[in-house]
């Protein structure tokens, strides 16, 4: 009797960790899965590519971010993740896509492993946008034909219709809100995208609300949320702010000759790695000699507007961790050159200057973007890893309309102007 009870006990646990590993089995295979809603949900169309082709396109979008992409060890290191390790399993989803629009999932799911957010595929939406925006000035990528099949575009760029619900690239909404916090003590100015497209037009509304507060104590310029766009909007506000130039100089390095493909990705002025001086090369983090072929030396540069405007109280920019790119490049400015005194938490990072490349995938046309561009600190960290952090740094920067609950004007309410 006792070795029945032990056999059939023996049996029972060998049956519940079979159980455990078919569970187990079937979970990772999930993770192999790709979900997608219809074609026309992401704006593409379905050309019902073949396995072969689809693992050709994955083939190509990984040697490309292998060779020129920037953030691999970033992205270990603050996110452990090992995107170059991870092939076999990006091959296994790419596999598993039934269609071209789970493919497109399955890109759009592989590209946000690396973290950036300048890096990602196009929707329909999104290639529409920049295709408005980058008309009538022919743009190579975007006219390739795959690539016009796959987001149904016949090149007639009256047709487009955007979405009135995005302000993304192309901002149909104001972006600008001026007003008056605390009557001759306390001025507020929020910029939600530095649109190129709202820089003429606000440059006067700025100029004149400046006018009127130009003898108030404090004035805050807030920035949570806005993700970037062009730098002449926010330089068009310091000169207004300042009485001498503005002078601060960033390091990039770049890796891969993708850029050197089309003309309006070149960096003309980089030099190779080797020509840069290794006393200042022995500055930065490793990886950038060991990983990367070229350098520059990027100047931003901002002169006093000569006019009647002479603000003498104290600038503060409000930040939190969605500032990036162009937004990100007047956080790190502001603050190395003490325009403003920083006030939120640490923020999005990838401060940029050439132009962010795009590609399009052979087979399917689909477009991606990423980033290619290792941009370094003043205190040469890595902008993209180590970010911006704020003078007052505020547990909780979230906006609130209610300004005497917004705890970031609050901080700048209870800092001591010296």
């Amino acid at each position: 009797m006792k070795i029945k009870r032990i056999t059939r006990a023996c049996m029972l646990f060998l049956v519940a960790i079979l159980s455990l590993s078919i569970l187990a089995g079937c979970s990772n295979e999930e993770a192999y899965i790709t979900t997608a809603k219809e074609a026309s949900y992401y704006g593409i169309i379905e050309t019902n590519l073949t396995t072969e082709k689809k693992l050709e396109d994955f083939e190509y979008m990984y040697n490309l971010l292998e060779e020129n992409f920037s953030f691999f060890n970033v992205n270990k290191r603050l996110h452990n993740v090992d995107w170059i390790g991870n092939k076999k399993k990006y091959e296994k989803i790419i596999k598993n896509t039934k269609n071209d629009v789970e493919f497109y999932v399955a890109i759009s799911k592989i590209l946000d492993d690396l973290n950036n957010d300048h890096t990602h595929v196009f929707s329909g939406e999104i290639y529409n946008r920049y295709y408005k925006h980058f008309y009538p000035n022919k743009h190579e990528v975007l006219n390739y034909g795959k690539s016009m099949e796959r987001y149904g575009f016949n090149g007639n760029v009256e047709n487009i219709e955007l979405n009135p619900n995005s302000n993304f690239l192309i901002s149909n909404e104001p972006v600008l809100e001026t007003k008056v916090l605390i009557e001759d003590e306390l001025a507020y100015m929020k910029i939600k995208s530095m649109s190129a497209y709202h820089i003429n037009e606000d440059y006067s509304k700025i100029g004149n609300f400046l006018r009127e507060v130009e003898d108030y104590e404090k004035l805050i310029i807030d920035i949570r949320g806005n993700s970037g766009g062009f730098d002449n909007y926010w330089k068009n506000v310091v000169e207004f702010l300042i009485d001498e130039t503005l002078k601060v100089e960033y390091y990039s390095f770049f890796r891969g000759d993708y850029r050197n493909r089309y003309e309006m990705y070149k960096v003309p002025t980089a030099k190779p790695i080797e020509k840069l001086d290794e006393e200042i090369l022995n500055k930065f983090p490793p990886e950038v000699k060991t990983d990367f072929q070229y350098y520059d030396r990027n100047f931003v540069i901002v002169q006093p507007w000569w006019g009647d405007l002479n603000f003498n109280g104290k600038v503060y920019l409000l930040v939190d961790k969605y500032v990036f790119s162009s937004s990100e490049k007047f956080a790190s400015f502001a603050k190395d050159t003490d325009f403003a005194t920083l006030v939120g938490e640490t923020t999005g990072g990838d401060r940029v200057f050439p132009e962010i490349p795009f590609a399009y995938l052979p087979n399917s046309g689909l477009v991606i973007r990423f980033s290619s561009e290792l941009g370094i600190n003043a205190d040469g960290t890595i902008n993209m890893e180590a970010k911006t952090i704020p003078d007052i740094i505020v547990d909780d920067p979230t906006p609130n309309s209610d300004f005497n609950y917004d705890k970031c004007i609050q901080a700048v309410i209870e800092d001591k102007v010296q």
